[in-house]
């Protein structure tokens, strides 16, 4: 190497491996330092972080890496092949969708050590997607709409809100209804965003603000609601788990109407109702904090001016 006789175990039964760490060895020297999984995964969350990400977000990736570390004790980072890397995601149990998150999760962690020029290359950007069934969450009829109403007088009124499960719960899917939030803006939502008749949040996905004029029933099912920073969180604790009882709340109220009760409906509700009126794609996005192309995406059947277009080719061929 370099004109100079080198012996040294490589520690390695893979030949490409081998090859490469000889190759990074001429070019950088025998020393060169590479950190383990577990070294390179510290640099990646400290990154992560560095960069103002939420601690969901992080928490993500530090699970993958903890079980990538726990799969491979020891190994340096340059070591993996997309084969290795395929053994690993072949142990995964879990749905597609999850697999393909996972998966991306998995490729920005070894695009960081590439950009860190400890490894030559992403060797998981082999690894092909798994395939995606897509689910498609249908808005509420009128009378899906009307059983929900008549359900939430026969909720429950045990635990610690008594008497004020119902108020609550009918104050709760107004929100829902009348502004296409995500259940988590609306746990998180302060009592202070509802004034003047419209109702400010800052969505918690991406941040955009979001000013909507309060429906005349909702401001009616809040006004019952006690007065405090939130109207549905008690603001200790992570609201994550609030989020889990509200969705156990709305389950069991979907058992006592009969019918699927899942919060993203209501905004699936709200779009398809902004879109059936002919508003433009561009507003119903500002409003949902979201991108037109995402509306064209997840409600492009529901776009008013499509419809007429589709109806005026069908008729052009008369």
């Amino acid at each position: 190497m370099r004109g100079e006789k080198t012996r040294r175990s490589l520690g390695l039964t893979n030949w490409e491996v081998a090859n490469r760490l000889v190759r990074d060895w001429e070019i950088g020297g025998v020393d060169k330092e590479i950190p383990t999984v577990e070294e390179a995964a510290a640099r990646f969350i400290a990154d992560l972080t560095s960069r103002g990400l939420t601690k969901e977000t992080i928490r993500k990736f530090e699970l993958l890496t903890d079980e990538l570390s726990s799969r491979f004790p020891d190994w340096k980072i340059d070591r993996f092949t997309p084969d290795d890397l395929g053994r690993f995601r072949e142990g995964w149990k879990i749905a597609p969708i999850t697999a393909k998150k996972k998966l991306e999760r998995l490729r920005s962690f070894f695009k960081f050590c590439n950009e860190r020029k400890w490894i030559d290359g992403n060797p998981a950007s082999p690894l092909r997607p798994p395939k995606e069934t897509v689910i498609e969450r249908k808005p509420y009829d009128q009378d899906e709409l009307e059983k929900i109403s008549w359900a939430i007088p026969l909720f429950p009124i045990k635990g610690i809100y008594g008497e004020d499960n119902r108020d609550r719960i009918e104050a709760f899917i107004s929100v829902l209804r009348w502004t296409g939030l995500r259940i988590r803006d609306v746990v998180e939502l302060k009592t202070n965003r509802v004034a003047g008749g419209f109702i400010t949040v800052r969505t918690h996905k991406n941040g955009k603000p979001v000013q909507l004029p309060v429906h005349p029933d909702m401001k009616k099912a809040i006004s019952k609601m006690p007065v405090g920073e939130y109207f549905f969180w008690s603001g200790s604790g992570n609201p994550k788990s609030c989020v889990g009882d509200w969705q156990r709340t709305l389950r069991r109220l979907g058992e006592i109407a009969g019918i699927h009760i899942h919060a993203h409906r209501w905004r699936h509700t709200f779009a398809t109702q902004l879109l059936s009126k002919g508003v433009p794609v561009s507003e119903v996005a500002a409003i949902l904090g979201n991108s037109p192309r995402i509306i064209e995406k997840h409600y492009s059947q529901w776009i008013q001016a499509r419809q007429d277009s589709l109806n005026a080719a069908v008729q052009a061929t008369w």
